[in-house]
């Protein structure tokens, strides 16, 4: 099958990778969104698919609005049998989409219909799910609303992170993925239609979502954490028995201790690495000092002498509600 692979995140990397080693399957070109500016220097940057094309010699565009005529006549010069999207940043019109005999095909980095949107994986810690998994769906007009052609599903751990789940995920939609190309060849597929009144969204997030509030039961509390990490990552400043603060740091992952009882001021440290609740406690596993490298508690611990007694306060507060006028 000839497939023209559209993608630009890291999330499709991994069956970016698989495809291009698949027999029977060619893929005369990769679409992804023109060079960023990045890191200190905006420094104009591929994206994630860019530079593993670019690596490995296949034809590339990069295009920022691949719906235009100059993108539809890549598109239709390539012949594909099927688009594979994944993580692209654009939407396909009717007219790009009718150029492939089999249209197109996405991978969703959750069980659709639920948390159909930009952040699907830090929505599902947020609500501290115990479950998630990837949806290969067909591209429509609805954003994440095509008929489901194959999911798998794949328990979250008590330690993930919006970071460590992406990447898990990614590599577990990769063979799904040539799966459905298999079923699409064969004409096996049998698609389902999503759920309607099952369907919910993952909008994206603002860094004014990233606080953190101690007084929240534990589950809580860590799953706010985990769920904003790496981004937009929850900032903290590590303060000293007589309020002193000794740094900030983003909290990088936790894990409920206690899910029950009242074991000291919200925030405050029970011991070295233990944090008090709202109800039971959290571990704080890894965090990143600001201006430094990530360390692991143990280590942060022995730099910065944290004991019992020490406290967190997050360094973004809630939104004060807006007062309404009579």
């Amino acid at each position: 099958m000839r497939v023209v692979f559209m993608g630009s995140g890291a999330f499709g990397l991994p069956t970016l990778q698989r495809l291009a080693q698949a027999a029977g399957v060619e893929i005369p070109l990769i679409v992804s969104q023109p060079d960023r500016p990045a890191g200190r220097g905006k420094v104009l940057t591929p994206t994630p698919v860019a530079a593993w094309a670019l690596a490995e010699g296949r034809h590339l565009i990069r295009h920022d609005n691949i719906n235009d005529s100059a993108g539809l006549q890549a598109i239709a010069q390539a012949r594909p049998d099927v688009l594979v999207v994944i993580a692209f940043g654009q939407k396909l019109s009717p007219e790009l989409l009718h150029l492939a005999p089999h249209g197109g095909i996405n991978l969703h980095s959750s069980l659709l219909p639920k948390y159909r949107g930009a952040a699907p994986i830090h929505w599902a810690i947020l609500n501290d799910d115990r479950e998630t998994g990837v949806s290969v769906i067909r591209v429509t007009e609805i954003m994440d609303g095509g008929d489901v052609l194959a999911r798998v599903a794949t328990p979250i751990g008590p330690e993930e992170t919006t970071g460590s789940l992406h990447d898990r995920l990614a590599h577990l939609g990769a063979p799904l993925i040539n799966q459905v190309l298999e079923a699409i060849r064969t004409d096996t597929l049998q698609p389902e239609t999503q759920n309607l009144t099952q369907a919910s969204k993952a909008p994206k997030l603002q860094r004014t979502v990233a606080w953190v509030d101690f007084n929240a039961p534990a589950r809580a509390v860590s799953a706010k954490i985990r769920g904003l990490s790496p981004w937009p990552g929850i900032a903290v400043q590590v303060c000293q028995p007589d309020g002193l603060v000794r740094t900030q740091a983003t909290l990088l992952t936790v894990r409920v201790e206690a899910e029950q009882g009242n074991l000291g001021r919200p925030g405050q440290f029970i011991d070295s690495g233990c944090v008090a609740c709202g109800q039971g406690s959290v571990r704080i596993l890894a965090l990143q000092p600001q201006g430094k490298k990530a360390l692991n508690m143990e280590n942060f611990v022995n730099g910065y002498g944290v004991q019992a007694g020490w406290s967190l306060q997050s360094v973004l507060t809630p939104p004060v509600p807006e007062k309404v006028s009579v």
